[in-house]
């Protein structure tokens, strides 16, 4: 233990007296504290959107409420009057919801799908199928570069930094001719080897623990709400660092030359984190595709095919038959009984379509979940999104959510217009309202991190036997 503390001491004063130490630190700072102000930015952005819409749909629904307080006996009162006591016009066009993904403490640190997938919808009492399928204008260039988040930092940066600290942990000893003196020593090749990786290993931890702990200051994470996720988040880093020292401990362990070791980390480099995610990529594109126009195409043209009202209506009172009232038969303007009939008519239609979509993207999550064995920047990238709710299930989950909020608002609003009432001041009070429940809570790591810690222990194995 003595000897494996002084190899310890010795390789720290060498590191410490070097360029490339102060370099790498200085570089990884840089990057950590970028990647916090820069997560921090884009959410922070984001939450004064939600903040915006939050405010305007609050405005909107107090004055549909004053609205209905009005004295119609004044001329200039009458529209509005009318307009805040009809159900179908607060419905549709005025008084709609936004349905807000709120993004959590954790979300800076891996902001994931939400530059992708929207993360506020308007809610209200057309066809849900023809809300949620739209998209807003974006620079496809810009959503392909992705985000300078803690996530990349781990991922991509990470593994880099502990390359150049450790790729000539050994063979620099025998290219300055110190090899033998070290070898005559009474410590082992292994000792030698363990004790210069475990000072990477530290610096390492203390590099990952000190921009965890800065992001609770910068993002103001609320330790007591999200102090678990928070915790998960760090052990995941912490993991995927560990595996990438078992990579190097093992081509270590092969004691060849500083160049050899430090081309073949790159190479392992380029292929665990760029090519083997892109080749797989591709090769779900060929082999599992997704094809989303066939229900985009039904979104967009449902509405052009014509259908008389008793037909719609028909099949429509069959599903509902408490919205039909035989004594109540006359026409009114606008009418407005064929149009909900023919809103719930496309989402009938597009439903079993969607369905099938979305369980071919499932299969596809499913084939790359059992890949991630062989893809680790991918399992922490999921493991990372599924911490902070920005992943693609999470999403999925939220139109799910949107979905039932829908159904709940129209239950509300269309048994008063097929009774053609009237809102009253009491009925706002009774306007459903939305809560996005976030399922990153109870978010498990335990297999992704599996899939880190076995082939770290594999690869720590191949160099045990290698330096015997």
């Amino acid at each position: 233990m003595k000897q494996f503390l002084l190899i310890l001491k010795n390789d720290w004063l060498i590191l410490r007296r070097g360029k490339a130490l102060k370099i790498v630190v200085t570089l990884a700072v840089a990057a950590g504290l970028y990647s916090l102000f820069y997560g921090k930015t884009v959410i922070d952005r984001q939450r004064e959107t939600i903040s915006t819409l939050q405010k305007d749909e609050q405005t909107r629904l107090d004055s549909l409420e004053a609205w209905v307080k009005l004295d119609t006996s004044i001329a200039g009162n009458k529209a509005k009057w009318e307009t805040a006591t009809s159900a179908y016009e607060v419905n549709v066009p005025e008084g709609y919801r936004y349905a807000i993904y709120a993004p959590s403490d954790i979300t800076p640190l891996s902001i994931g799908m939400r530059d992708l997938f929207p993360y506020y919808q308007d809610v209200w009492g057309r066809a849900i199928y023809r809300q949620i399928f739209q998209q807003e204008i974006a620079n496809p260039q810009k959503l392909a570069v992705g985000h300078f988040d803690w996530a990349f930092v781990v991922i991509f940066i990470l593994p880099l930094l502990l390359i150049v600290l450790s790729y000539s942990l050994l063979s620099s000893e025998k290219e300055q001719g110190t090899y033998s003196l070290l070898r005559a020593q009474p410590v082992s090749l292994r000792q030698i080897v363990l004790a210069k990786l475990s000072l990477r290993a530290a610096l390492m931890v203390g590099f990952l623990a000190f921009i965890s702990l800065l992001s609770v200051f910068v993002l103001g994470i609320n330790f007591s709400k999200n102090g678990g996720l928070w915790l998960r988040f760090f052990g995941v880093a912490l993991v995927y660092g560990l595996f990438w020292l078992a990579v190097i401990f093992a081509v270590v362990s092969f004691q060849k030359s500083s160049a050899y070791n430090a081309l073949t980390l790159l190479a392992v480099w380029i292929v665990l984190i760029v090519v083997l995610p892109a080749f797989t990529q591709q090769w779900l594109t060929v082999s599992q595709p997704i094809d989303r126009s066939v229900f985009e195409n039904l979104v967009r043209d449902e509405y052009s095919i014509v259908r008389p009202d008793s037909v719609v209506l028909k099949d429509y009172y069959a599903r509902h038959p408490d919205r039909y009232f035989p004594k109540d038969t006359a026409k009114r303007d606008p009418e407005l009984r064929g149009y909900y009939a023919r809103n719930e008519l496309v989402d009938l239609t597009l439903g079993p379509l969607v369905q099938q979509y979305e369980a071919q993207v499932q299969q596809r999550e499913a084939t790359v979940e059992t890949l991630n064995w062989l893809l680790p920047a991918v399992n922490v990238q999921e493991l990372f999104n599924g911490l902070a709710n920005t992943s693609t299930a999470a999403h999925r989950d939220y139109l799910h959510q949107i979905k039932a909020f829908h159904s709940r608002w129209n239950d509300f609003f269309l048994p008063k217009t097929f009774r053609n009432e009237r809102l009253t001041t009491s009925d706002y009070a009774l306007f459903p309202k939305w809560k996005f429940q976030p399922l990153n809570q109870h978010f498990s790591v335990t297999m992704g991190l599996l899939k880190l810690l076995l082939p770290a222990g594999l690869l720590l194995g191949l160099g045990w036997i290698k330096l015997r």
